[in-house]
């Protein structure tokens, strides 16, 4: 439910410095820290409410000084799990393999990997937002065209609500950021290809679950099963059954795995054959479990050929894509909006040439091409590789983390590889 401040609403105005396209985590934060810094931000989402889907629900450690210096970090915690028991690899009857500890390493005040699902963090930011006026946020505005003239100090954005009663309306902005996801509008009306790859051989489901995988199972909140084909994630969602606070209820897990892309495609036929498949991790306990919900997503590991064209930036999954194995797709998201955030303000607050935006917009296409990218292609290839040299990799990177002392070190090393998703923030003080 969206909160009573952002129930749909007459659109208050048609200009603004900043239009962001797409009300997910991503573009609300930039609307967050444009905000906190008084400048006047439009958003507009093309859907009329929030939507629970299984996207996002793991954002590593790195996240957290974001957050905080956001002002948001407290109320984030406050309704999420953070997990500082780490990641652990499981085969597929659940025994331990090898544990990534995560907590307390000098991420963040709390330090650990954070919990919780894409929709419930889009309406805490949305209710913190209501502290700033300067910032609208309007649902059910579709982006259906831009022109962005060389000559001109604006870019001009055609919108609509879908209704073939309503007329088409214009906005105008000195910047627009377009945070409207992998198969983003706006970086298609740019003309901006999306170089890359999609994963052909599989799909992978997501799937809501009503079951106690600690208590029934023995698993930790963050768990991979490494499987030649039922590889998987498991992990708390940081919420219980209908929205009840943490420790109230049932707790609600996703389980996110991979099946024949050719298979039956009704929301009954992903139901049915989830309710099959979350039984092969369910091995100890009494395996009274419900699935409340299972949708299926494409995997790809694409970034865009430019970040910036004309007045308009991309970030977020419009502006890079990958396997959500590791949580790192959101978590980029996370650090693209304080980075734009901050560059953004310097250039419209403290009149910085609006070069510095340009500076941002790469690096922030560069840490996913020559960080993110590989995290997540290693991370995924280690759950399910057959190749004997991947395998003997596998093997070779669990024995270096569970070697006592020494795995604590190396585990440090590997956490301390996030930071470099962020190598700088734009603001005028790094966090």
């Amino acid at each position: 439910m969206i909160h009573k401040s952002w129930q749909q609403q007459r659109l208050s105005k048609t200009k603004a410095d900043v239009v962001v396209v797409g009300a997910g985590p991503v573009g609300l934060l930039i609307a967050l820290c444009l905000g906190k810094a008084g400048i006047d931000t439009l958003v507009i989402e093309a859907h009329h409410e929030l939507l629970p889907t299984t996207r996002a629900v793991v954002y590593m450690p790195v996240v957290l000084p974001v957050l905080k210096a956001l002002g948001i970090l407290e109320k984030v915690l406050d309704a999420a799990f953070l997990n500082k028991d780490g990641v652990r690899w499981r085969d597929i009857d659940g025994r331990e393999l090898a544990h990534l500890p995560l907590g307390g390493d000098g991420s963040g005040e709390d330090g650990g990997v954070l919990l919780i699902g894409q929709w419930r963090m889009n309406e805490l930011i949305l209710e913190e937002l209501d502290k700033y006026p300067c910032v609208e946020v309007q649902f059910g505005m579709r982006c259906v065209g831009i022109e962005d003239k060389p000559e001109s100090e604006h870019v001009r954005i055609m919108t609509h609500s879908g209704s073939m009663l309503d007329d088409d309306t214009f906005l105008e902005a000195k910047y627009m950021v377009a945070t409207d996801g992998a198969n983003s509008t706006v970086r298609r009306m740019m003309c901006v290809p999306f170089e890359g790859f999609t994963f052909q051989e599989f799909k992978m489901i997501g799937t809501d679950v009503i079951y106690d995988f600690i208590a029934q199972e023995g698993f930790t909140p963050l768990n991979f099963v490494v499987h030649p084909k039922d590889w998987a994630v498991i992990a708390y969602t940081g919420q219980e059954e209908d929205g009840l606070p943490i420790g109230s209820g049932k707790p609600q897990w996703r389980v996110a795995y991979v099946e024949d892309p050719d298979l039956p495609a009704s929301k009954e036929d992903y139901l049915k054959r989830a309710e099959e498949q979350i039984k092969k991790y369910v091995t100890k306990g009494d395996g009274k479990f419900r699935v409340i919900r299972a949708e299926p997503y494409l995997m790809q590991q694409r970034v865009a050929a430019q970040p910036r064209k004309g007045r308009v930036v991309l970030a977020g999954d419009a502006l890079h894509s990958n396997n959500p194995i590791g949580g790192l797709g959101l978590t980029g998201g996370i650090l693209d909006a304080y980075c734009y955030g901050n560059a953004l303000t310097r250039v419209l607050k403290e009149a910085e040439h609006d070069n510095l935006l340009t500076t941002c917009a790469l690096a922030r296409r560069n840490a996913w091409r020559d960080v993110t990218d590989k995290l997540s292609q290693d991370n995924m290839k280690r759950l399910y590789a057959e190749d004997p040299k991947l395998v003997a990799q596998r093997e070779e990177f669990f024995c270096k983390l569970n070697d006592g002392q020494a795995g604590k070190d190396f585990g440090a090393a590997v956490g301390k590889a996030f930071g470099k998703m962020m190598l700088e923030d734009f603001s005028r003080l790094a966090i």
